[in-house]
């Protein structure tokens, strides 16, 4: 009992309960993050409601097959160039405020040439690879309409990675939220407009949201940007820097692979899907309506519990990375064993719930029995896909990110491999048997990996 009140000591105690550790940038960031990406979730989720209740389930499956198209040319132009700017933005020297600076509006320079490309390519030629490779003609005016938002998603991406560099997190947590709002309120004003002038409601308007979301974010990031710069003695054109350009090149080119690889794989998987379910036996329609009852019902649905599993990733990356540097081995140990433990019993109820609730949610959500019977086999996944974000944080956090982008190069592949040659013999149950071991091996890997910091306990 000594020990115990020698430990919890009155001056630990008040050192923990501080309001200066309370108001520290990375406590306040996680917050204002993990707020913001609830907030999100939230709204997606009756977004996605919406979208059920208004377009047909094959026009959602159509829409879907758009996504990873975009998800890649994410992957080219912004998300390794965002986490270089983040890097660079926080080693620069506070008496070099202009530094900071300099790396920003160099990177956006390279994300504006390599987005406004890649907005040219799919702009005219959106027929060929509407028609080529996706194989749906009614995506080429979507694709039209999304290539107008990259180079905006792109000046969006970098901007808040110098937020994040200065650990500034409140800016592009905003960001998120309002990008979220102008998206869903402007599709509802379009539907509600076409209903009231007795109009068809297009699936361009869900690509108009997409847009007008994009423009909201990029304008509001600008503006703060600008309306309260941390230096004075800087110029545009000056900023410019082509050494900079080379380190922020070097940085960013092995995570932009990374991530385009995996996008990669992802796009094949999402375009195939539906043709091997025409292969099982249905209908291309049919096909359609399923894949849009998983992309934009079962599947949100389902991921709907992660943006809390997501708020315990951002905070376990840094926990684990600082242990790691003290050599506390013992503290690893414990943060994976409770990880595996909170997150698998999160996983436990929520397949539970899914599970007995299945009929109701997909008949009082999505008016779907389709819907329903997916979310039941889906919430057998729960347990494992709750587990598998906060297991790659700690990963990241000791360094392997390497090791993890190659288990998820083998889940994808798996899975993908479970599209080819299971969907055309079983139809769509093969895909979500694919998508369970798919998900079960990702872990095992991923424990198999982290078995030495488990197994071990160092003093």
């Amino acid at each position: 009992m000594s020990n115990i009140s020698n430990q919890i000591s009155p001056d630990k105690l008040r050192r923990y309960l501080n309001p200066r550790y309370l108001k520290s940038p990375i406590i306040t960031g996680t917050f204002f993050l993990t707020g913001a990406g609830i907030i999100t979730k939230f709204i997606g989720f009756f977004y996605r409601i919406f979208l059920s209740r208004v377009f047909s389930e094959e026009s959602l499956g159509i829409f879907g097959l758009i996504t990873p198209v975009m998800m890649l040319v994410h992957s080219v132009c912004a998300a390794g160039i965002q986490n270089a700017i983040t890097r660079y933005v926080a080693a620069s020297k506070k008496s070099k405020e202009s530094e900071a600076y300099s790396y920003l509006f160099t990177g956006i320079a390279i994300s504006i040439f390599l987005s406004g490309a890649m907005a040219y390519v799919i702009f005219n030629h959106a027929p060929f690879i509407a028609v080529e490779i996706i194989g749906e003609r009614r995506c080429t005016p979507l694709l039209r309409i999304s290539a107008l938002s990259f180079p905006l998603a792109t000046i969006h991406s970098c901007i808040n990675g110098f937020f994040y560099g200065q650990k500034r997190a409140a800016i592009p947590a905003w960001s998120m939220i309002i990008e979220q709002v102008c998206r869903v309120v402007t599709v509802y004003i379009l539907c509600m407009l076409s209903i009231e002038s007795g109009l068809n409601i297009s699936m361009s308007y869900i690509c108009l949201g997409l847009l007008a979301g994009e423009f909201s974010s990029a304008i509001f990031s600008s503006f703060m940007l600008a309306v309260k710069p941390n230096c004075t003695n800087f110029s545009m054109r000056s900023s410019l820097s082509f050494r900079k350009g080379k380190s922020i090149a070097a940085l960013a080119l092995p995570i932009s692979l990374n991530r385009v690889c995996i996008s990669f794989i992802s796009t094949i998987e999402t375009i195939q899907l539906p043709k091997m379910l025409v292969a099982s036996g249905l209908s291309s329609s049919d096909a359609l309506s399923i894949y849009g009852v998983f992309s934009g019902m079962a599947i949100p649905l389902i991921m709907f519990p992660s943006a809390f599993t997501g708020s315990v990733s951002s905070l376990l990356l840094p926990s684990v990375s600082e242990a790691q540097a003290q050599g506390d081995s013992r503290r690893i140990r414990k943060t994976i064993y409770l990880t595996i433990g909170f997150c698998f019993m999160l996983g436990i109820f929520c397949f539970l719930f899914f599970f007995l609730f299945a009929d109701f949610l997909g008949a009082v959500l999505f008016h779907s029995p389709i819907a329903a019977s997916q979310i039941r086999a889906l919430s057998f996944v729960c347990p494992f896909l709750y587990l598998s974000g906060t297991l790659c944080s700690i990963l990241h956090g000791l360094g392997k990110t390497g090791i993890t982008f190659l288990f998820n190069v083998v889940s994808i592949l798996t899975r993908l491999g479970f599209v080819f040659f299971a969907v055309p013999f079983i139809g769509f149950s093969g895909y979500i048997y694919g998508t369970l071991f798919s998900q079960i091996f990702f872990d095992c890997l991923i424990i198999l990996a982290l078995r030495h910091y488990m197994l071990y306990d160092k003093k």
